[in-house]
């Protein structure tokens, strides 16, 4: 299993306030609103302790909506297969930008601090999107070194692939190596974490050049997908 730390995080508060619209824009125009949301842009940097750690696993056998793994285990279910068909490795990935962040979330709620609590948390979300981008685009890097090709990649709970499949990815990496634990329910902590999964290999794979935002279920209705992908 392998570990990296060396992620780079940016942010721009322009970018955020266009993302959010241009009631947004107004509220924040107001002295008092205008500093609360400076001052998280100014303490959140320090708050995150991104890492990823990942591991790559041989394919046995492709099942029908399932793969099996040359160690036995079986992963799959919604687009997963149809994704990384062809593949002859899966990597599956863990993402996090550490406990910090809930921490100071359960600090600004237990204040009644609603406002910074909310722009917290999407700093946040867009920072370990960032850690799992930036992750990818190694893993791109790692592959055409090797003269191979590799899929678009999945994280359960943002397709029609469910995350009653977590255990599964958590019983393949030691995430704890990077605080990163899995709940009964199959949720992460620190909650600003996710994992993923992706196939590479020298044959052309299921699907490649697609981002998950295309596979999300909310993709039609979600007003961050345009940002994200071109931006």
């Amino acid at each position: 299993m392998h570990i990296l730390r060396d992620f780079e995080l940016s942010f721009d508060e322009q970018a955020y306030v266009e993302l959010q619209g241009e009631r947004f824009a107004k509220l924040i125009a107001r002295p008092g609103i205008r500093e609360r949301f400076e001052s998280v842009f100014a303490e959140a940097p320090a708050l995150f302790e991104p890492a990823a750690c990942y591991a790559a696993f041989p394919i046995a056998e492709y099942l029908h909506e399932r793969i099996r793994l040359a160690n036995g285990t079986r992963i799959g279910g919604g687009p997963v297969v149809e994704v990384v068909h062809g593949a002859e490795e899966i990597v599956v990935a863990v993402c996090t930008v550490g406990t910090g962040v809930d921490e100071r979330l359960a600090a600004y709620r237990d204040a009644g601090e609603g406002f910074q609590m909310v722009v917290l948390d999407e700093l946040a979300s867009w920072a370990v999107d960032q850690v799992r981008q930036q992750l990818y685009r190694r893993f791109e890097a790692e592959a055409a070194a090797r003269g191979w090709r590799v899929s678009a990649m999945l994280s359960p709970g943002e397709s029609a692939w469910s995350v009653s499949d977590q255990p599964a990815l958590f019983s393949l990496l030691d995430a704890s190596a990077i605080g990163v634990t899995l709940t009964d329910s199959c949720m992460m902590r620190p909650m600003k974490s996710l994992s993923l999964l992706l196939g590479w290999g020298s044959q052309p794979m299921g699907v490649e050049g697609l981002t998950n935002c295309d596979f999300c279920t909310l993709k039609d209705r979600c007003r961050y997908r345009d940002k994200r992908v071109h931006g």
